[in-house]
This record gives structure tokens, C-alpha cells and sequence, in this order.
């Protein structure tokens, strides 16, 4: 697996373990008061997305080389 798909992995887990700091700590609450819900759900549905994109991405590769 190449590096850069790894780093796609990384990347959508740090996005997911983002979101739920956003919502469940109070993880950057003085710079960002405001909307810590909105931002951490965002944070963890793209997290969720890129780690699907990347699943999906990588089954479909395994798939062509047979």
C-alpha cells in the first residue's frame, strides 16, 4: 500500500478523533466558544467520509488486480 493511502487513513482518523473532542471535551474551548457542536459533528462526519472514500477506494483496488 502506497504511502499516501496511509496518510488518507491518518488523516481520517484525525479528523474523527477531532469531532469527538469537539463534542465531548472541552478540547480548544477558549478560541472556539462558539458552535463546538456544529464544528465536532462536522469533524466526524468527514472523518467518517474520507475513512468510507478511502475503504472503498482501496476494496476497488484489490478487486482489479484479479
Amino acid at each position: 500500500m502506497a504511502k499516501l493511502s496511509w496518510f488518507a487513513l491518518a488523516m481520517s482518523v484525525f479528523y474523527a478523533v477531532m469531532g469527538v473532542l469537539f463534542l465531548t471535551t472541552n478540547v480548544l474551548a477558549e478560541p472556539l466558544p462558539h458552535y463546538r457542536p456544529a464544528i465536532g459533528a462536522v469533524l466526524l462526519g468527514y472523518g467518517a467520509l474520507r475513512g468510507w472514500m478511502w475503504f472503498r477506494k482501496r476494496r476497488d483496488k484489490a478487486a482489479q488486480q484479479w
